[in-house]
Formats: structure tokens, C-alpha cells, sequence
């Protein structure tokens, strides 16, 4: 079996805030191999970008902390690389899409500069004018029309969509080995998203780049990702392939979110969000961080007493909970993500 791309090994990431410190990424392992694309999902502040912020040098420090672990991204590890050395890796060979690319993108500077910017960093020896050439390219690429005009634009002067296609273009501009998309579509409207999610594919497919991208929609997931991992309170819960977690899915916390989705097939269907709220992280979380809201461990000392290990429940299917084995066999309520999977 050949090496991933990247492996992330119990990555553990803490914020000294006034309140105490926040076990933000609380031991998360995962893998990406060469031309996949990873879906990461879960709710607001369950560590999704976090866990990437952290692993490109990214986080503040302080008041954040890398706590522990280690990420090994094509034989270097990515947390103990030196300053010189992720600046060489951020945006050649790994490319990153932020979610507000207003505030990402430079205001007082024109959109085909910065992009013939991230071009020459890199490349020292290409001139200004075919920097510019391939930065015209590139917009043409990800479908920014008349891009030998928008070139001379400024953020500004661009759409929502247009900015983020702009990022995109921007992220492959190295031709990358990693793209790293954080939560792309959220400001965006529905008709905008599908066209960025398109524009997302076409720019995997032009690179052949491995993607993560990171997401609160299990729609978006369902659509754009070959495998997916559910994280909660800064732990991985649930980790398989696309199908495999939507059809049946093996972590109480999973089955919440498909049965909180609306359905597209049921048009009188009741839907069922999760009771309770997320734990407070600024307390250490001696077992499963789910127990509270959990139906199946909530009264179970197990549960609220022993983490439990995120283990393998079938081939390429892992779950962190004590009690899997309950809901082998199950499905959730067939969903819109459903559906579309």
C-alpha cells in the first residue's frame, strides 16, 4: 500500500484564552492520500479549521498551541518545519482557499498582480509579463470572464463568486499537491455554490491535486467528496467513505446530523435536530464528548468516564464510540444529501 500524502497523527491544538484554555483539536488522526478528495465536517467550532490552520504554521501562537502530535506531508512534518520551509510549501505545493477571500484577497492590490505574485514567490526566474499570462490563464481557467480586463480589477470590482473563483485560481496557480478548501461556498448563494463547487472539480481535475475540504454541509460533501471524517469538540467521531457514512453511519453524532437534514423526497417529513449543545472546551472531556446529547450513552457510566478509541468497525470505516455495534444495520431517514449520494 503506498504512502498518503499526508498523515496527521493525534494532533492536539490549545488556546490560552481569560477563561482558562481551550482544548480546541483534542488528538485527531487522519490521512489524505494522493488525488482524493477528503470531505471535514461538523458543527461550528468542532475544530474543522483549526486542525488545518494549525497543521500550515497558521494559528497564532499565542495565544494558540500546537499541544501535540505531528502532520507528515510528503516525508516533512509540517510542525516542526522551519519558518523558511512552509513558506516554500504554502501556495506551491499546497494551495489554500479561505472562506471569506474578501479578507484573504489584498484590497489595494489588482487581482492579476496578486496572482502573478503567488507565481513568482515561487518562481523566481519567471518574468512579470508571463506571470501575468499565466494569471489571465488561470482566471480564464476557473471560468472569470473576460479575464484580460478583470486582471486589471480589484477585489471590489468582483462578485462574491467571482473572488472566490479568483482564490481558487490563485491556490492551483503552483499546480499544488494539496488543496485545502475552508468552507469555500458559505457566504455564497445556493445558484453561486454550484458553480464554485464545479469550479472546485475542474481546478482537482486540471491539478490532480488531493483536496480537504472542509464544510458544515453534509450536502456539499455528499456531492464533491470520496471519503469524510465527522469531527465533534475537537475529536474525529467518524471516518469512511462518502456512501458508507451516509448510508449507514456508525456514531450517534453522525445520525444526528443526516436526521436533522430535510429531506427532498418527504415532503411532510418532521425533522429532528440534536437536543443540547456542544461541551464547553475550556474543561478537559474525560470520555465522549457526545455523552450529554447522546440517546444511546447518555445514562451509560462508560460513556461519560472512558474515551472511547477511534477503531475500526468495517473495512475503512472507523467509529469512536463504545457502543457501534447498536447501530449496525441502521440507517438514518433518507435525507436531501442522501439522496443526492
Amino acid at each position: 500500500m503506498s504512502q498518503p500524502l499526508l498523515e496527521v497523527r493525534d494532533l492536539a491544538v490549545q488556546f490560552k484564552t481569560l477563561d482558562g484554555l481551550v482544548h480546541a483539536v483534542d488528538g485527531v488522526s487522519f490521512t489524505v492520500a494522493k488525488g482524493e478528495i477528503l470531505g471535514v465536517v461538523g458543527e461550528s467550532g468542532s475544530g474543522k479549521s483549526v486542525s488545518v490552520m494549525s497543521m500550515l504554521g497558521l494559528v497564532p501562537q499565542p495565544p494558540g498551541r500546537i499541544a501535540g502530535g505531528s502532520v507528515l506531508f510528503e516525508g516533512t512534518d509540517l510542525l516542526r518545519a522551519s519558518k523558511r520551509r512552509m513558506r516554500q510549501i504554502r501556495g506551491e505545493q499546497i494551495g489554500m482557499i479561505f472562506q471569506d477571500p474578501m479578507t484573504a484577497l489584498n484590497p489595494v492590490m489588482r487581482i492579476g498582480k496578486q496572482i502573478a505574485e503567488a507565481i513568482r514567490t515561487h518562481h523566481r526566474r519567471t518574468s512579470g509579463d508571463a506571470a501575468m499570462a499565466r494569471a489571465i490563464d488561470l482566471l480564464r481557467l476557473v471560468g472569470v470572464p473576460q479575464p484580460e480586463a478583470r486582471v486589471q480589477q480589484y477585489p471590489h470590482q468582483f462578485s462574491g463568486g467571482m473572488r472566490q473563483r479568483a482564490m481558487i485560481a490563485m491556490a492551483i496557480a503552483n499546480d499544488p499537491t494539496l488543496l485545502i478548501a475552508d468552507e469555500p461556498t458559505t457566504a455564497l448563494d445556493v445558484t453561486i455554490q454550484a458553480q464554485v463547487l464545479d469550479m472546485l472539480r475542474r481546478a482537482q481535475a486540471e491539478t490532480g491535486a488531493a483536496t480537504i475540504f472542509i464544510t458544515h454541509d453534509l450536502g456539499v460533501v455528499a456531492e464533491l467528496a470520496e471519503r469524510v471524517i465527522v469531527m465533534y469538540a475537537g475529536r474525529v467521531m467518524e471516518s469512511g467513505a462518502v456512501r458508507t457514512i451516509f448510508a449507514s453511519p456508525r456514531h450517534p453524532y453522525t445520525v444526528g446530523l443526516l436526521k436533522s437534514l430535510p429531506s427532498l423526497k418527504h415532503e411532510s417529513q418532521t425533522l429532528t435536530p440534536i437536543p443540547g449543545n456542544p461541551p464547553n472546551l475550556l474543561q478537559p472531556i474525560p470520555g465522549c464528548p457526545f455523552q450529554p446529547r447522546c440517546d444511546i450513552g447518555r445514562d451509560r457510566e462508560i460513556c461519560a468516564t472512558t474515551r472511547p478509541p477511534l477503531a475500526e468497525v468495517a473495512p475503512g470505516h472507523t467509529s469512536a464510540c463504545h457502543f457501534s455495534d447498536e447501530l449496525a444495520g441502521t440507517s438514518p431517514a433518507t435525507t436531501g444529501a442522501g439522496a443526492t449520494v
